[in-house]
């Protein structure tokens, strides 16, 4: 080996590792930062704006009260009419004009124990205690902050699940608009990566914020098997919404993991390029998942027009780029 070979090997290794952090800091200022921002002002709009809180929008009652045994209570929603509490607290109708408020017995729902058993006042009827009526007051009041709780994160939890919809929808559109602008088609591009390590990232914060829902049964493992029979799966639409949902975020954590120059080095193209194409499987699930919930039932939610532009855009774009794609493939015979 010469003795310039030596100085030109070593350069050529300086200049890797300052080569890396320079298409890093680009993909950070041109990829991860727009993301970011759109995806933080797309959950700061659903979370501040009426019209798109999901709790306004409940699912089907048969899919969580009957098929999921109670598993996701009705009473974690909020009535329609704030005037009407007799399904939301399971207690008495709305007061009718002309009629009196009955002051003794149980009033039902979570307003704490009803009274008596305890002694009787002048009129005979029973008394609650002090300790009594202030333990039934810190029941309600628990109960109270509890479900504001549950529909926080159900809200939380549906925001974060239809950005991440929207980026999974993104990822499958770039391809055919390179291919429609008759720009390059790499086997793999840093912005497709990039828009699927975010839409990894808002998939894990909506399942966190899934669990979170309070659940009937206090367990997680309700939201897939059967509340009094761990062995036996749930086969309803809860439960095969949520097995749906389990199977798209194991593929998008997978995908998440390959999608490195190393992971591409060490696969070689073609294995790669096959693993990724699982990427339409997980459309695929994310769709049934939705579905599954209720969102088809949902006629008056934004979250279904939402989930319904997203699904014609990929459907058109991928049909349109696959007829792009034969047409510039196709083999021009050659004149001998």
């Amino acid at each position: 080996m010469s003795d310039t070979a030596a100085p030109t090997i070593a350069s050529r290794a300086a200049e890797e590792p300052k080569s890396a952090r320079n298409t890093l800091r680009r993909r950070l200022v041109r990829h991860y930062l727009p993301l970011a921002l759109a995806s933080t002002a797309a959950l700061v709009l659903f979370m501040n704006v009426s019209f798109f809180d999901a709790n306004r929008y409940p699912p089907p009652a048969e899919i969580f009260t009957e098929g999921a045994k109670g598993a996701l209570p009705s009473g974690d929603y909020p009535p329609a009419n704030p005037t009407d509490r007799s399904q939301h607290d399971g207690g008495m109708p709305p007061q009718q004009p002309g009629e009196t408020t009955p002051t003794t017995g149980a009033t039902g729902g979570h307003t704490g124990p009803p009274a008596g058993g305890h002694g009787r006042g002048q009129s005979g009827a029973p008394t609650t205690p002090p300790d009594a009526s202030q333990a039934g007051a810190a029941l309600e009041q628990s109960h109270a902050g509890n479900q504001e709780s549950v529909l926080r994160m159900r809200r939380y939890s549906t925001a974060s699940g239809y950005v991440a919809t929207v980026l999974l929808g993104l990822t499958l559109l770039i391809g055919p608009a390179n291919l429609l602008l008759r720009r390059k088609t790499p086997i793999s591009s840093y912005l497709r990566r990039d828009v699927g390590i975010c839409t990894a990232t808002t998939s894990v914060i909506h399942v966190v914020f899934g669990f979170l829902v309070k659940h009937g049964d206090g367990e997680l493992l309700g939201y897939f098997f059967q509340p009094g029979d761990r062995s036996r799966i749930l086969t309803n639409g809860f439960g095969l919404a949520n097995w749906a949902g389990l199977a798209a975020v194991l593929i998008v954590a997978g995908l998440a993991v390959i999608s490195s120059d190393v992971a591409l080095r060490k696969l070689k193209a073609r294995r790669w390029k096959q693993l990724q194409r699982f990427n339409y499987v997980l459309f695929a699930l994310v769709v049934l998942h939705a579905v599954l919930y209720g969102a088809l039932w949902r006629t008056t939610s934004p979250y279904t027009v939402l989930l319904g532009i997203a699904l014609a855009a990929v459907v058109a774009g991928q049909a349109v780029g696959a007829r792009l794609w034969h047409r510039r493939n196709q083999r021009i015979p050659t004149r001998a």
